[in-house]
């Protein structure tokens, strides 16, 4: 049995996702769909496809799957037709770009049966992996403290920022999603932050540095601090702390070596989101495939991930507004 796959989006994630999937013997790269059309063109080229339109691919009985990595506001209509149309569905993060939107996909998948992945990578990588499997057997007994840090070495346009939601939704969400993986759900929120680097976004509302504090729904506490621009490299921390112990994830070099001379000891530092997150963008998107094949459910879901988006738009009103806020104000009824 063989999965055929159309890409929809041929920038740099859908380039990263298709070259995995062509890795596996059991998945066919049909089809690209991107309206830059030099994109196209060379992702088709790499793997045998045709360029053709999303109405094609969508009239196409025998693609099984689509793979959307477009603009997220793109998101929400793409997913809508591909589930009319029967195909199984992965999607980057986030799903949607407001809660309107994700409650039509929702129910459009509801009705239809059709079953959509979001892509919330880190679940996926090995070390968060083993974390969870240490949380849910309890080995460090009661949690009490979440602390993630998130710092990018390179800053959107302003133009991208601008339609990213913020830095709460468009970055912090990964963050958001982890703490709930691990912890649990969140309770409340208080956000702060400046635009310190790039005085230019002041004037846009916008902002460069970011911290929010946490309660979660268990009386465990947590810190999330963002960052863009940072001169050293991708830096990714996630610490939970039990009355035991706690667990700390962060990698802190690609490389297996360092370099001891007079001057100290150095070694290289992940440069961006491709190289820290590697194995887990490559098993997230095999694990989709097999699951399709196998006819399983897909994780994380469109109602779990939306759960995510809730806490990362409350967290960008916190910030926004300077005010204290309750995730229970933000969510809603559909989704409890």
């Amino acid at each position: 049995m063989s999965l055929n796959v159309a890409m929809i989006g041929a920038g740099r994630m859908g380039q990263t996702h298709a070259e995995v999937l062509q890795s596996l013997n059991e998945v066919n790269i049909v089809a690209v769909v991107d309206y830059v059309a030099e994109n196209a063109n060379k992702l088709a080229k790499m793997f045998s496809a045709k360029v053709t339109s999303y109405d094609d691919v969508l009239a196409d009985d025998s693609i099984a799957a689509v793979i959307i990595t477009t603009p997220t506001a793109t998101h929400a209509e793409l997913i809508i037709a591909a589930a009319k149309a029967g195909k199984a569905i992965f999607v980057e993060k986030p799903a949607t770009h407001n809660l309107q939107s994700a409650n039509e996909v929702i129910k459009v998948l509801a009705e239809t049966g059709a079953k959509c992945q979001v892509g919330f990578m880190r679940r996926y990588d090995p070390a968060y992996i083993e974390v969870k499997k240490r949380l849910d057997n309890h080995e460090l007994g009661k949690l009490e403290n979440f602390r993630a840090i998130s710092r990018d070495p390179v800053s959107p346009t302003i133009d991208y920022l601008r339609s990213s939601g913020g830095i709460m939704v468009d970055f912090g969400i990964h963050d958001f999603d982890s703490a709930r993986f691990f912890m649990g759900e969140i309770e409340e929120l208080y956000c702060c932050g400046t635009a310190i680097r790039n005085k230019d976004l002041a004037g846009e509302g916008l902002f460069d540095l970011a911290i929010a504090t946490a309660k979660f729904s268990s009386g465990a506490i947590g810190t999330f601090e963002l960052a863009l621009n940072t001169a050293y490299g991708y830096e990714i921390v996630a610490d939970v702390m039990a009355e035991k112990g706690k667990y700390h994830l962060e990698k802190k070099q690609q490389l297996g070596y360092e370099a001891w001379t007079k001057e100290g000891i150095c070694h290289d530092y992940p440069p961006d989101f491709g190289h820290r997150f590697k194995e887990a963008y490559a098993a997230e998107i095999i694990t989709f495939a097999n699951n399709v094949l196998a006819n399983n459910e897909l994780e994380p879901n469109l109602i779990d991930a939306t759960k995510s988006l809730v806490v990362a738009l409350a967290a960008q009103h916190s910030l926004e507004h300077a005010e204290v806020v309750r995730i229970s104000d933000f969510m809603p009824e559909w989704l409890e």
